[in-house]
């Protein structure tokens, strides 16, 4: 019998002998943690993740997820546990020399320690010329300054800073690369510093503001957004009155919310704390997403909501009666939102005063508890029903005498209706009969399709 031959196989690491380029694109498809873990393959690989363009610290997560499953038996040990992410965290940045750095992520929760010199990270990344720098501080001692250098770097595209963030503005802050802003929660030193500090980001486009107004150290009084750049707005504001008996009744807080932006297109606000609101310049608003107690403005601002070309309104009577009055002359998408109104009345004289509109959609969710008032058939129809309306849709539709009339009155005058959607109520006693009542409903349009379907609320 012939001795069994034994062949050695050598496997070619061909992975490792790719440029550093390719090693760098499969790394960033990885966690961090894993990336810096590849140093220990080979002398090969132990200096690939120091030159990656990109970087993700995610200790928010880890630290801060709720787990009712998990079990600690030793305080220490979970201790020790969080010391060594945070060293970890610091000597990779410390090794990172990455000629630029295009994005950086960091992320802390409350678990981290006060002690920690955020500000070199970020001083760090500034001189690596960032380009995407996003910021979440979420520990429990109070806000943080960031380094100035911030303010005045010239790479930065995009900059995000969210809760337990200072702004303090130094007096030649400029970001002359800034196209995108989101302030999340964040503290302002005052007014002026942040109305100057808008005032040198030559280049935003879009601004996307969170406010807690229950939060003290929320000391703004004007929060003034006066950049002739920017195209759209995002601004939200929590509820800080809403304890109140009479969730309608409107409070004065004497603080307001301030826009002058002549180039803006796109604008939403979600503002139920009373604060009132000042439009000065949107002579080029294309878009509106509106959703606040009162608008005290009305008078002043219908001259740049009358150009929108697609409006959403959630709606109070506060609200909904003075937009009435509005003349849209280019709108052509409308969705209301009524929230504790008798909206019918006011809809329909906002629906004359809206001549070219395609689309509309009523959601009605919000609105159980309300009885809208008798229906009045109105002495006239609406232009934009006779010649334009194409789309109508209905949502938590309530069987009510007054929804049936409203809805018999669109689809008996509605002319150019291509299909309507109707989303009954789960609540809503004898649905197949009331089915059965909007499908018998005349139609002024021949070709219209009829889609009736079940709420899932």
């Amino acid at each position: 019998m012939a001795e069994d031959k034994i062949e050695e196989t050598v496997c070619e690491d061909k992975i490792s002998a790719l440029p550093d380029d390719l090693l760098v694109r499969i790394l960033l498809h990885v966690p961090i943690k894993d990336a810096i873990a590849t140093m220990f393959l080979s002398k090969r690989w132990r200096f690939i993740w120091t030159i990656l363009p990109k970087l993700e610290y995610d200790f928010f997560s880890d630290d801060d997820k709720d787990d009712d499953d998990k079990v600690v038996d030793d305080n220490d040990d979970e201790e020790e546990s969080k010391k060594t992410s945070w060293c970890f965290f610091d000597k990779s940045m410390e090794l990172h020399n990455a000629p630029v750095l295009k994005t950086l992520l960091i992320k802390l929760g409350p678990g981290c320690s006060s002690d920690i010199d955020v500000g070199k990270w970020i001083a760090k990344a500034v001189d690596r010329r960032v380009v995407v720098l996003r910021f979440k501080l979420s520990w429990s001692t109070g806000p943080t300054r960031l380094p100035k250098s911030l303010y005045t770097c010239e790479t930065l595209k995009e900059l995000t800073l969210s809760h337990k963030v200072l702004l303090d503005f130094p007096s030649s802050s400029c970001l002359p690369s800034l196209i995108f802003l989101n302030l999340f929660y964040v503290v302002y030193r005052d007014d002026a510093s942040l109305e100057s500090f808008f005032s040198h980001c030559p280049v935003l486009i879009c601004l996307t503001v969170k406010r807690n107004r229950r939060n003290r150290d929320d000391n703004i009084t004007k929060f003034s957004v006066k950049i002739p750049s920017l195209r759209g707005l995002l601004y939200v504001s929590d509820d800080i009155i809403s304890s109140l008996p009479d969730d309608d009744e409107v409070v004065d807080t004497g603080k307001c919310l301030a826009i002058d932006t002549p180039g803006l297109l796109y604008f939403s606000i979600t503002d139920h704390s009373g604060d009132s609101c000042s439009i000065e310049n949107m002579p080029c608003l294309e878009d509106a997403s509106i959703d606040v107690k009162s608008f005290s403005d009305m008078d002043k601002s219908k001259t740049y909501l009358s150009a929108v070309r697609s409006l959403v309104l959630h709606t109070t009577d506060q609200v909904l009666l003075p937009f009435s009055t509005v003349k849209f002359s280019r709108l052509l998408k409308l969705r209301i939102y009524p929230d504790r109104s008798d909206w019918l009345e006011a809809l329909l004289l906002l629906l004359k005063n809206a001549p070219k509109l395609k689309d509309l959609l009523v959601d009605d969710a919000f609105n159980t508890d309300v009885i809208p008032s008798s229906w009045n058939q109105p002495s006239s129809i609406a232009g934009c029903l006779s010649s334009h309306l194409e789309f109508f849709e209905y949502r938590v539709y309530g069987g009510t005498e007054e929804e049936k009339e409203f809805v018999m009155y669109i689809l008996a005058n509605s002319k150019c209706l291509k299909k309507v959607r109707i989303s009954v109520s789960p609540y809503l006693e004898n649905q197949n009969l009331s089915i059965e009542e909007l499908r018998d409903i005349p139609r002024a349009s021949t070709f219209v399709e009829m889609i009736i379907v079940f709420d899932d609320a």
